[in-house]
């Protein structure tokens, strides 16, 4: 059996979607994550090998590694896919799951792989345990457990839900969150690029929880004008239209990151003739990863992209899977 999951990005509504109600529109791209599964004989251990930006191999028989204090271990995924989706014990057999191409130079590219790796992981587990295929509604409400099990209890589930149904969506967050296809047609080109240095998720979304607690007020404010701004991008009818919600959404995440402590300016390294400051905004948590998006497709120079751009380009289907021969 074999499946592939899309990665995934959060266009806008970054911090938002932590919020029962908060809008965000994210987007499912490439890579992908590749699973395969295979049943192992009645009475045999499940064995997963995971490929990343390095290779290992882990059965459920292994204590569960320590968190690690920068950020989650490698194996706290694959144990909290275990215990959701197998709470009578894991099914025999092995799962591959390769990510490698979520990781350039050997640093992640922020894409979102642990998410699509979790929805690859319970659709795995799923159907060696009760058998292919298994039920879309169950991998999804299974990948959204166990990716949150891995974080500590926390995280929105944007990117869960982006890998899962593929395409372009509004996410709505909360306890039970929900997601609603979009189609925009005006949304592609978009270009990724990494800014200086890499930022702890948790970390961020630890300060933004402490302000919020301090200065409720602005939180609220700060929630209802992100919402105002997802839902006008998601209804725009041109990229014209839509670029004007985009660079309100940058204004009001760089306020919030001087608000917070963690900035999030950034810019790509160099120049490029049609991308401006301002059609440039920081994607997620802090400055880590930054989408330029620009009014019109930008005049490609002699050369091709400078090294420090990178295309993004969207994946309509999400949680693909073939059928076993």
């Amino acid at each position: 059996m074999r499946a592939s999951v899309p990665a995934n990005l959060l266009l806008l509504g970054e911090y938002a979607v932590l919020e029962e109600g908060g809008l965000g529109l994210a987007v499912a791209v490439d890579p992908r994550v590749r699973i395969s599964a295979a049943p192992g004989r009645p009475g045999a251990g499940l064995e997963v090998a995971a490929r990343m930006d390095t290779e290992l191999r882990w059965t459920p028989r292994e204590p569960r590694e320590p968190r690690d204090p920068r950020g989650d271990s490698r194996t706290a995924l694959l144990a909290a896919a275990v215990e959701v989706c197998c709470p009578a014990g894991p099914p025999p057999g092995s799962i591959e799951v390769d990510s490698s191409d979520f990781f350039f130079g050997g640093r992640k590219g922020g894409l979102g792989s642990s998410a699509a790796a979790a929805v690859g992981l319970c659709w795995a587990l799923l159907a060696l345990a009760a058998g292919f295929p298994p039920q879309p509604a169950a991998v999804l409400e299974a990948a959204l457990a166990a990716h949150r099990r891995a974080q500590g209890g926390h995280g929105s589930g944007y990117d869960v839900f982006a890998s899962f149904h593929g395409g372009a969506g509004l996410f709505a967050g909360g306890a039970r969150p929900s997601w609603q296809p979009l189609d925009l047609p005006w949304l592609e080109p978009l270009y990724l690029f990494h800014g200086e240095r890499s930022l702890s998720t948790p970390v961020a979304i630890g300060k933004y929880r402490e302000w919020r607690l301090r200065r409720p007020e602005e939180a609220g404010s700060f929630l209802e004008k992100s919402n105002r701004l997802v839902w006008s991008f998601s209804r725009a009818a041109s990229r014209l239209e839509a670029l004007g919600s985009l660079r309100r959404c940058r204004e009001l995440g760089l306020r919030l990151g001087e608000s917070i402590g963690v900035p999030a300016a950034i810019r790509p390294a160099g120049d490029w003739d049609g991308i401006r400051a301002e059609d440039c905004k920081a994607l997620g948590a802090g400055n880590e990863l930054g989408l330029a998006f620009p009014e019109l497709p930008p005049e490609m120079p002699p050369d091709g992209l400078p090294e420090s751009l990178r295309p993004a380009r969207l994946a309509s289907q999400g949680l693909a899977q073939e059928s076993p021969k």
